[in-house]
């Protein structure tokens, strides 16, 4: 376990985005909020990842190779070690609907329309990460979200 320079919890986020520049970007911006980042730019390492780290929370692009991030988080709240980590989608697509499916077919705690400013996607891990009540209210921030 990760500790911080008070001695809490180091919080892990997984970053499972094709798109390397997007994804190390994120990286550095949340390293600099304090989380522990780790990457995988498919759907197949993302899965692997998420079995063998167990973080905290995944940032989920939808569309990318080997599976994409609907079948990614099918396969995390399967297996009873991931079942319970949040997921935020992140995506570039418009297409309606998304949002619904993330929410009720994937439980996802957040969805995030490309481009999005870096401060809505920290907002939403804080919200997400430090509900003292552990039960949190989606957070869906987009063109059409705001």
């Amino acid at each position: 376990m990760l500790q911080g320079n008070q001695g809490e919890r180091v919080r892990t986020i997984l970053i499972i985005e094709d798109d390397e520049k997007l994804a190390i970007a994120l990286a550095v911006r949340l390293k600099a909020s304090g989380y522990q980042v780790f990457a995988a730019y498919d759907a197949l390492a993302g899965v692997c990842q998420a079995v063998r780290r167990e973080p905290d929370l995944i940032l989920l692009d939808i569309a990318m190779p080997l599976g994409g991030g609907w079948s990614v988080a099918e396969r995390m709240k399967s297996k009873a070690n991931t079942a319970a980590i949040p997921i935020i989608f992140i995506t570039a697509s418009k297409e309606p609907g998304l949002r619904e499916k993330a929410l009720e077919k994937y439980g996802a705690v957040g969805f995030l329309e490309k481009p999005f400013e870096a401060s809505d996607l920290i907002s939403m891990i804080h919200k997400a990460l430090d509900d003292s009540t552990g039960v949190s209210s989606p957070l869906f921030m987009g063109s059409s979200g705001r």
